[in-house]
């Protein structure tokens, strides 16, 4: 298992590290940031090694399934959907038959899309979704360092994410969720999560979770089992949660609050009523407000995300929410542009209105020039952001930022948990770098003059396909050849889109 992520590590020395633990089979799961690196990788692979099969999964596949074959032929096969069974089939057949029988070994496996003899993409037939989600295994950690895996919001040493269900009921125009995983929530049962997270406390010494499930707290019913059964087994956690305002009522906060759940991640996406009716946001504005005024007098965190230059946006609505944003208060805000990803009604519609390119993500570029962790992980969506006439939504993030950041009434709330939490003086410096977009404020007084440092971390970043971490800013810097997707295969893609 390689988390080139989590590790810092450019292409090259992430093809060169799978080299050599001397693989049977590679997979690259990706979602549509990290597209064009998991190719780059696969070619350098295939450069090395022409007969390795390789694989490649994720959100990304999900949404597209066929489409990649379509302008890169660096791997072998994809798999959409739920994976477990179909890479479980694959590996007995590839064991059985050999990889130079790969074909043979794909044929009739369900989610698997692949070229047959003659060079036709073939998709097989769809699986149907897993019912009893309980008869999977749990996640192996021994593969992983768990001590890199921290994040702001959360006070422990580390943190394991986990998913206690799939699939939304809901119908938000901008999430491709229900269609990758179904419209129906199907849990895990409350006795094997709670198994899971006592081995995980035990064998890890972990004590924070992630729950990274599209909306927790649809099935209110499980919630209070799983808080219940927490509190009964005397599990001391701390554990954070994605949910809807409109589906926290007092009394389940109450209880989860019981059962230490620590931060709540709203979806807030606008404060105008008619912008949240534009991308079918089924959620009442006075329930966002309760939800958040709830929640802080519980002593919940709260992180809300919010969405700038949806369809219909204007410079109104915009100053409309940033207004409402401010005035829930949130322990923290991201500010994000709409951008129309693969396999959502948000990309249909942009695309019959002409505000984004169709099929953007097979022409998308790396932007070196973004210098700072957020937006260099992040600033590949510019070609998949929605292009409003005469409407400058980067600015208004950066008006947004600004505005929420710089608040008296933020500074103070920060600085009362800081010093009620000693821990979080730890956390500031990287939360500034990535939580807490801080480079895009722009004050009056600065001026633009040439950043020597900026020159530096330009050279390095355009070596990196994220954010380093700790570890890479300290490596000796040594140039490394970039691996580009050949010509050819840019052209083929432009044509085609």
């Amino acid at each position: 298992m390689l988390d080139g992520e989590i590790d810092g590590l450019t292409v090259v020395e992430t093809a060169e590290r799978i080299l050599r633990s001397k693989p049977d089979l590679v997979g690259f799961s990706l979602m549509t940031p990290q597209l064009m690196a998991a190719l780059e990788a696969s070619a350098r692979l295939k450069q090395a090694r022409p007969d390795l099969p390789i694989v490649l999964g994720g959100a990304h596949i999900d949404s597209t399934k066929d489409d990649t074959f379509s302008f890169a032929d660096c791997f072998d096969f994809a798999i959409h959907g739920e994976g477990e069974y179909p890479m479980l089939q694959v590996c007995q057949n590839l064991r059985q038959h050999g990889p130079n029988n790969l074909v043979r070994c794909l044929e009739g496996v369900g989610n698997v899309v692949y070229r047959d003899a003659a060079g036709r993409v073939i998709v097989n037939p769809v699986s149907a979704f897993i019912k009893n989600l309980d008869e999977l295994p749990s996640v192996d950690y021994d593969l992983l360092d768990l001590s890199k895996y921290r994040i702001p919001t959360m006070p422990g040493k580390r943190v394991i994410s986990m998913m206690l269900s799939r699939g939304c009921p809901f119908k938000c125009t901008f999430c491709e969720a229900p269609l990758v995983m179904g419209k129906k929530a199907r849990y895990w049962s409350v006795p094997r999560v709670v198994a899971d997270i006592k081995h995980y406390v035990e064998k890890y010494d972990c004590h924070d979770f992630s729950f990274r499930d599209s909306t927790f707290t649809v099935n209110k019913k499980w919630v209070e089992q799983f808080c219940d059964a927490v509190l009964q087994e005397g599990l001391k956690i701390k554990w954070r949660i994605n949910t809807r305002a409109n589906l926290v009522p007092r009394p389940l906060l109450e209880r989860m609050a019981k059962a230490c759940c620590y931060t709540i991640n709203f979806g807030v996406e606008s404060g105008h009523p008619q912008i949240l009716k534009n991308i079918q946001k089924e959620v009442d504005l006075n329930d966002v407000a309760e939800a958040h005024m709830n929640t802080r007098e519980l002593g919940i965190r709260t992180y809300s995300t919010i969405l700038l230059g949806s369809p219909g946006e204007t410079e109104e609505t915009i100053r409309e929410t940033i207004r409402f944003a401010c005035a829930i208060r949130p322990s923290l805000a991201m500010f994000f542009v709409a951008s129309a990803y693969p396999g959502t009604p948000m990309y249909d519609q942009a695309v019959k209105d002409g505000l984004v390119q169709t099929r953007w993500w097979a022409t998308q570029e790396w932007d070196p020039r973004k210098n700072s962790a957020f937006q260099i992980r992040w600033g590949w969506a510019a070609r998949g952001s929605l292009k409003i006439p005469g409407f400058d939504a980067e600015k208004w993030q950066q008006r947004a930022t600004r505005t929420f950041y710089l608040r008296p009434r933020f500074l103070w709330d920060t600085l009362v948990f800081t010093l009620k939490n000693p821990h979080f003086l730890k956390h500031i410096l990287s939360l500034s770098k990535e939580l807490i977009p801080f480079y895009k404020i722009r004050l009056p007084w600065r001026k633009k003059a040439p950043d020597v440092a900026a020159v530096e971390r330009l050279s390095r970043f355009s070596r990196c396909p994220s954010a380093p971490n700790w570890d890479y800013e300290k490596r000796k810097s040594i140039a490394l050849p970039l691996v580009t997707v050949p010509a050819e295969t840019a052209a083929a893609a432009r044509s085609s889109a």
